[in-house]
Order: structure tokens, then C-alpha cells, then sequence
């Protein structure tokens, strides 16, 4: 239950002034229909999408209620942050090891929920306002995820809270893309030799092996739906991504995510079959000219076989073959570094999740216990790196989790 302070906030949103800016923020649904076509003109990646923010609403209990900032500048929307208050667990990790798993109340700033134009200024005046959201006790802690080191929103959000607020050490990934080339020969003179070499021989072996019996399809229509589910659950069930808990799932939620893309015409779901079988799986939206990849795997039997790769190397190759540049321009390969992401790649950049601790008591005793566990996490990642042991103690988590 919302305090009585909170609920009477919510009927009426907050507004402050100062000189030429002010700032609201939206604590309701209906509230949040008033900004609507802002935020959709404005919006630039999937996951931020209006229409999932108020479907993901529906669904999930963890969630609160909106908070959705707005600054104006002479009445006009000016920049925003996509927000949600959320009841739920923390993972505090050492590796893959939970530490600690506090139950907060957390400010959740949605990936790609930056927009508009958050210029140093704006930036810092939007900070200030999540710092204010937190001083009244709206929550014990604010994340924003995923934002790229490179923006102002990124300074603000490390520089405006205090000593004993801040996030000292932000968790930094490395996030890549492919710009698709003018031609297929374009890309594939990009490769290097041994890549190109390499992954030709595998798609050859694999062809021989099942007779030409090689089917790639594209699945994008709601009337495709039930095959995509049963196909794609059929494989991701053998994944190790399910064991890690984020792996595809044909849940309620899921399958309105699919229809809700697959109605709006963003939905592309590509599905490799072996002998009639379906093996790998690349699911995602394209969205402002990008796919944006989002759930992926193979069945593990045929892991000799090299699907995965083999899959997306078909997806990119037919994305440049058949010159659709008007439709996509970039592949968008999401979170998390992989040695694919690295072979297919041609421009990176670092993102960050970056969190920001209340000034209440629990807020700083929160952040009195993080901020050791994530400086060991941190010193044993950058340990592990210098001797080249990453990759290697990932695959064979990976292998564990998938056997058990």
C-alpha cells in the first residue's frame, strides 16, 4: 500500500520551477496518457517502447507504479526519463555467487528510457529531481540501466548525488553492432580471412551433413505465432540460458510481447531446421532501422554443427544481399560481450548501469554493504581478464548450468 502522502501525490503530479525550466513528474497511468505522443516521437529503442512500458504494467508484480519525469522548457516537453517504482530483491554478486538479496524499494530507470534532449543542463536538473524522489521517501535507491558512458545523463548521474550516495563503481559492459554494409561481398571482405575462411568450411560441413536439408525461415506475422512458440520453446527449454533464468519462456507475458510486435510489424523471429528439426533461434525487433537482438540459442546436440553461428551469418547475409538498407540499417547485438559479438561486429561502445542511493538510513546502509561486494566483484573480474580466464570460466558455467 502507497502512504497517504505518496497516494495524494500520485492524483496530483508533482511540478517545480526554477527560472526558464520546470519539471514534473507522472505517478499514474493516466497521467502518463498525456505525454503519450511526446514519448513516442521521441522514443528510439524497443525495450522503451510506450505500448510494452503499459503492457509490462499488466503483468508484472513487482511493479508499483510509474514515474515518469518530464522536464519543460516555456511549457514545452523538453527531455524525459522513463521510470517505475518496483518492490523486489537485489542481487548482490560476487561472480556468479549471491552475496546478499535485500528487499528494496527501487527507482527503476528502463533501458533506452533517456530521451529527448538531455543536454548537460537537463541532465543535471533531471538527477537533481530523482535525488528529490528519493529524499521523500519514494524509494530507497534509483538505477538507470544500460546508459552509454559517453552522454551526459551518464555524468549527471555519477556526479550531482553526493559522496554518500553515489555510485562508485558502476558496472561497464562492453555493447557492439553491426553496420550493415553496402553489399554482401562488402561483408564479408570485412571478416577477417581466418573468420571468413572458418565459417565457410562450418556452413559447408553442416549442409553436407543433412544433404542440403537446410532451412532458414523468418517468422514475423501474428498468424505465425503458435509455430514460433513451439518451435523456439522447443529449443530454448536445452539452453543453458534457461537455467541462468533468462532464457525464452512462452509465458502470458511473452507471448503479448510477440503478438504486440508481431501486430505493430517489428517482429522477426528467425528459426534454423536441420532434417526437418528446428535447432537455433534469433528473436528480435527492429525498431528505428535497428534489429535489436533479443533472445537466441541452439540446441546443444548439434553444438559440432556450429547452428548459432551458422543462423546468424545467414540473417546478417540475407539482410545485406537483398539491399534492404531502407528497412535496416544496423544490427544491434545487445547486452553482454560474446566472441560472435567480436567476429561480426564493427562498432562498440560502453554502457553502464549506474545506481544512486537514497539519503535515507536504509539508502546508506545499502550502500554501505554494496559497495564492498561489488569492489571484490570488480578486482576479481579485472584479475581474471589479465590472465585471460573470462571466457574460459564462462563456458564452463555455462556447461554447468546446462547439465544441471
Amino acid at each position: 500500500m502507497e502512504s497517504s502522502s505518496i497516494a495524494d501525490e500520485n492524483a496530483v503530479a508533482s511540478e517545480k520551477a526554477g527560472g526558464q525550466h520546470a519539471v514534473r513528474v507522472f505517478r499514474s497511468l493516466s497521467e502518463v496518457e498525456e505525454v503519450r505522443s511526446v514519448w513516442a516521437s521521441w522514443n528510439y529503442h524497443p525495450n522503451s517502447d510506450i505500448d510494452l512500458y503499459f503492457l509490462l504494467m499488466q503483468y508484472r508484480r513487482e511493479i508499483v507504479r510509474p514515474h515518469i519525469i518530464v522536464l519543460y522548457r516555456n511549457a514545452r516537453p523538453e527531455a524525459m526519463l522513463i521510470g517505475r517504482i518496483l518492490k523486489q530483491r537485489l542481487n548482490f554478486k560476487i561472480g556468479y555467487q549471491t552475496v546478499l538479496k535485500p528487499k528494496v524499494r527501487l527507482l527503476n530507470f528502463v533501458w533506452g528510457g533517456t530521451l529527448g534532449n538531455l543536454s548537460r543542463e537537463n541532465s543535471e536538473v533531471m538527477v537533481s529531481e530523482v535525488l528529490s524522489s528519493l529524499a521523500h521517501g519514494e524509494a530507497d535507491l534509483a538505477v538507470f540501466n544500460n546508459i552509454p558512458v559517453d552522454t551526459p545523463i551518464y555524468h549527471a548521474a555519477t556526479q550531482v548525488p553526493g559522496f554518500l550516495g553515489r555510485d562508485r563503481f558502476p558496472a561497464l559492459q562492453i555493447h557492439r553492432s553491426l553496420v550493415l554494409p553496402a553489399s554482401l561481398g562488402e561483408f564479408h571482405t570485412r571478416l577477417s580471412r581466418k573468420s571468413f575462411s572458418t565459417q565457410k568450411r562450418k556452413a559447408r560441413k553442416l549442409m553436407q551433413e543433412f544433404g542440403g536439408n537446410v532451412e532458414v525461415l523468418c517468422l514475423r506475422r501474428p498468424s505465425d505465432l503458435e509455430r514460433l512458440i513451439d518451435d523456439v520453446g522447443e529449443i530454448a527449454k536445452k539452453t543453458y540460458h534457461r537455467g541462468l533464468g533468462v532464457g525464452f519462456v512462452a509465458d502470458d507475458e511473452m507471448r503479448r510481447r510477440l503478438y504486440l510486435d508481431a501486430k505493430n510489424g517489428t517482429l522477426r523471429a528467425f528459426l534454423l531446421y536441420l532434417g526437418g528439426k528446428p535447432c537455433a533461434f534469433w528473436l528480435g525487433t527492429v525498431y528505428q532501422k535497428t534489429f535489436h537482438s533479443g533472445y537466441l540459442g541452439f540446441d546443444p546436440a548439434y553444438k559440432s554443427s556450429s547452428p548459432g553461428m551458422f543462423l546468424t551469418m545467414r540473417v546478417i547475409e540475407g539482410l545485406c544481399d537483398h539491399n534492404i538498407a531502407d528497412v535496416i540499417k544496423e544490427v544491434d547485438f545487445g547486452l553482454g560481450d560474446a566472441q560472435y559479438k567480436q567476429v561480426l561486429g564493427n562498432r562498440s561502445w560502453q554502457d553502464a548501469t549506474v545506481y544512486i542511493l537514497g539519503p535515507s538510513l536504509r539508502g546508506l546502509a545499502l550502500n554501505a554493504i554494496r559497495t564492498p561486494i561489488v569492489l571484490i566483484d570488480h578486482l576479481a573480474k579485472r584479475a581474471l581478464a589479465k590472465v585471460g580466464a573470462v571466457q574460459t570460466i564462462k563456458r564452463a558455467w555455462r556447461d554447468h548450468v546446462r547439465k544441471n
